[in-house]
């Protein structure tokens, strides 16, 4: 079995090492030459989880590669979908399934324009991953990877993926549902961590934090209950909080992408969110608040950089 994989970063390295263990034959897609030199001077993928470490040997080439891909995993950031994707649209078999496994909303509709809704199933995560060094993953948070069609047709996990695989997955038939809760959980914890430059446990910790964490919540049920999208059991705010204090300890990707002067994917999450309350005649105004702040936050940090 072989697998593509387009972005190297936490994500993708946890999954190219758990395929390669699987024994799939796995190539990850690197985005220039340059990092194409410091992935072959390492050759591979380091994994660690519970204090244990593995080197995990795959393969690696450019966008500009030749050869059939079967099944791609795409797992850039969301703003990079269809540059990312494009390149590799010739290689891709008649048969070749896309799973898509990015934050945010819309991309994935992108992702399926691009190559056909039938050849695409979609990812939402909650493993916990983060790269201690170019191509040196940590399985932080053991979690479960919901997977389903953006179509509805059906389709077979255990072909998809070779026996012994070692994350946790399951077919979701309602993979929209799936998504939009984890849009809001992402809408209300990164863009407070980004803007406060704090840890996601300090959500649930600080008064005024948790405040606007909840102000966001309602706003986005609102907007959920619209859309005929049923969220959680319980009330959003419930969750938002438990995920905060259970990832305490952890930095958001949004406050990390701020602070490395790194596009965020503010646009697939609050923006998202943004234009269906527009849609649907919802008003979200924290919501739009903290949008704008970050569009000024990212720009002015891109700017500095330069």
């Amino acid at each position: 079995m072989e697998w593509t994989i387009l972005g190297a970063g936490a994500i993708g390295c946890l999954w190219a090492a758990y395929l390669q263990q699987a024994g799939a034959r796995v190539q990850l897609i690197l985005r220039d030459p340059s990092r194409l030199d410091t992935f072959r001077q390492q050759g591979g993928i380091r994994l660690v989880r519970d204090e244990k470490e593995w080197f995990c040997p795959v393969e690696a080439g450019l966008a500009t590669a030749t050869g059939p891909i079967e099944r791609l995993l795409l797992c850039t950031k969301a703003f990079d979908t269809e540059s990312a994707l494009r390149p590799l649209l010739p290689r891709l078999t008649a048969s070749a399934r896309v799973l898509v496994l990015q934050n945010g909303l819309g991309n994935q509709q992108q992702a399926a324009g691009l190559v056909g809704s039938g050849r695409v199933l979609i990812g939402s995560t909650t493993d916990g991953a983060w790269l201690r060094a170019p191509f040196e993953v940590v399985h932080a948070g053991v979690g479960e990877t919901a997977i389903g069609p953006l179509d509805g047709r059906p389709f077979s996990l255990p072909e998809l993926l070779p026996p012994g695989f070692g994350l946790r997955l399951r077919p979701d038939t309602d993979i929209e549902r799936t998504l939009w809760r984890k849009l809001a959980i992402n809408c209300a914890i990164n863009p407070l961590t980004a803007l406060h430059g704090c840890r996601n446990g300090d959500l649930a910790r600080n008064p005024a934090y948790r405040d606007t964490l909840e102000i966001l919540c309602r706003e986005f049920e609102q907007v959920a209950a619209a859309r005929g999208i049923r969220l959680f059991d319980g009330p959003l705010v419930q969750q938002a909080l438990r995920v905060a204090e259970n990832t305490g300890d952890n930095l958001s990707s949004m406050l990390q992408d701020i602070r490395h002067q790194r596009p965020t994917e503010i646009e697939q999450i609050t923006g998202y969110l943004c234009h269906e309350a527009k849609r649907v005649g919802v008003a979200v105004p924290r919501h739009r608040e903290l949008l704008e702040r970050i569009r000024r936050l990212e720009s002015a940090r891109m700017n500095s950089h330069d």
